[in-house]
């Protein structure tokens, strides 16, 4: 039997092959998804971070080994989702490093890169399944006195992590997952037949893993989260030293913790409770990027249809998730990306995207398209603002079965009857109705135009109001923002309701950033 050698061709089809054999296993593995979180993204998150590592191979055009496989490590680390995608970015690592030796140490370094990953680490899982393979092929000479080729080596390397996928069955890492393979696991055991196939395709051993799980819903009376958000980010030019700091800090805070990378570029993924300060401990240090958090709340049945909106603060998420709604959170007004509403989506049939801004509303469109291509049905609401997010959702009734079309319908009355004044500060100088607004002065904005501005909050706010109050208004909603004072709150609501004594006015702690005060009209 000929046992081909792993060069840049094969480790290019290895990538490919990879890519394709996640892709066709993603629902399996998400329903095998039962640690640290029955979440069902497994799949997704292993699917997502081999593409980013193949994508990268693709546009690496040398043909040195080395290069592509360091090409390799860092799409995967740049592009990875969630836990197992964090770790899988890490064995890429280990081969990239030790392909300039061989490919046992390739296996060895890619099991020692992922355990420094994390901070407490399990059986049963990717781990395990690394160190199996690392074992089965550290000792080659003592094989016998011929000269091993790499095909022989990832035969026996991923014999080792089948065998180990298996077990994690009976050794789960939890025991709300005993009886179901791990599915980080049984990932990289795709991936290392993926080698096999590649260097030693007559192999009749590479058949798939026999169906013996139960799913994830079924698990989710036992399954207990390590915290209710995944918080994902990037930091760039950071010391060790500093990353340690943030480490001790976030572990402090959290569990599933990874903190992957070198100085130039480091990767942050932890569980935890606490998103703001998870957020605030990486300011500390230097600017994180690409901000991703993810509710990781489970539920005990599927649901058909689910509700997904966006909150820019801590009060808004908890106003919105007692009201059943899927919540992404964007502290500090960041972007959130058309992927974040498809993963916030996860299996449901019928979504329903309720935005909070103008780019909010983009980008839920962008993502309609891509789980309406699924053969979902998807609907956008036409919101553009908070209050008129939560006035459509403030229509929906959790519990209480309805038309998708009408619920739609609904909604988008709701939020279209709500009138919308943001309070901000003048982020520079400018001119409105011809007068001159200085930079840090306080003004109203109305469909991102400003309707009035001045010195004092309470001042600008009561002069909005009456300029967009109309005669069938019938409540006032006032959602302050961080830092705002009960005092100022309480002297704009004696206002409105000696100024308007027939209507109600509301008021809640919306927690947001930038702004101090959103007004909503009904």
């Amino acid at each position: 039997m000929v046992h081909p050698e792993l060069d840049v061709a094969r480790f290019r089809a290895w990538l490919a092959r990879a890519r394709d054999e996640i892709a066709r296993s993603r629902e399996r593995l998400n329903a095998e998804n039962l640690y640290p979180v029955a979440d069902a993204d497994t799949g997704s998150n292993l699917e997502a971070t081999i593409r980013a590592a193949a994508e990268a191979v693709e546009s690496e055009s040398s043909d040195e080994l080395q290069v592509v496989a360091d090409a390799a490590a860092e799409g995967a680390l740049h592009g990875a989702q969630g836990n197992s995608g964090v770790l899988l970015s890490q064995i890429f690592q280990g081969f990239a490093d030790g392909l300039r030796e061989n490919l046992p140490k390739a296996f060895a370094l890619a099991h020692e890169r992922a355990l420094k990953a994390v901070a407490d680490p399990k059986e049963g899982t990717i781990l395990s399944v690394a160190r199996a393979a690392r074992d089965a092929v550290t000792n080659v000479s003592a094989w016998g006195s011929e000269v091993r080729r790499d095909g022989e080596v990832a035969l026996a390397a991923w014999r080792a992590a089948r065998a180990s996928t298996l077990d994690s069955a009976n050794n789960p890492p939890s025991e709300a997952a005993r009886g179901t393979i791990d599915a980080g696991a049984h990932g990289i055991e795709l991936i290392y037949r993926s080698l096999v196939a590649v260097l030693d395709g007559s192999s009749d051993a590479i058949t798939d893993i026999p169906q013996q799980t139960r799913s994830a819903i079924q698990n989710q009376a036992l399954a207990k989260s390590d915290g209710a958000y995944e918080v994902m980010y990037e930091l760039s030019n950071i010391s060790e030293m500093k990353i340690e700091q943030l480490r001790t800090k976030l572990a402090s805070i959290g569990q599933s913790l990874l903190v992957v990378g070198e100085a130039k570029y480091w990767k942050v993924h932890v569980h935890t409770d606490y998103v703001e300060k998870s957020v605030e401990f990486a300011k500390e240090i230097g600017t994180p990027e690409n901000i991703r958090i993810t509710a990781l709340e489970l539920s005990g049945c599927e649901s058909k249809r689910t509700l997904i909106t966006v909150a820019n603060g801590s009060g808004f998420s908890e106003l919105m998730r007692d009201s059943g709604v899927n919540v992404i959170i964007a502290i500090d007004s960041r972007r959130v990306a058309p992927q974040e509403w498809v993963v916030a989506a996860g299996e449901s049939s019928e979504i329903i995207l309720i935005p909070h801004d103008l780019h909010g509303y983009e980008s839920a469109l962008d993502a309609a398209q891509v789980m309406t291509s699924q053969g979902k049905s998807v609907a956008v609401i036409n919101s553009r603002s908070p209050l008129q997010a939560l006035a459509a959702i403030s229509s929906h009734s959790e519990g209480v079965e309805s038309d998708f079309a009408q619920e739609v319908e609904t909604m988008e009355a709701a939020a279209a009857g709500t009138l919308s004044v943001t309070i901000a500060y003048a982020p520079r100088e400018m001119t409105c109705d011809g007068e001159v607004v200085k930079s840090g002065a306080v003004i109203a904005l109305r469909d991102r135009a400003v309707i009035a501005h001045g010195s004092n909050l309470i001042n600008v706010a009561t002069e909005a109001i009456a300029k967009v109050i109309t005669p069938t208004a019938e409540l006032i909603t006032l959602v302050t923002g961080a830092g705002v004072e009960s005092a100022i709150v309480r002297e704009l609501i004696a206002r409105m309701q000696g100024a308007y004594p027939a209507l109600e006015v509301t008021d809640y702690s919306g927690g947001q950033a930038w702004y101090p005060l959103l007004i909503g009209i009904e």
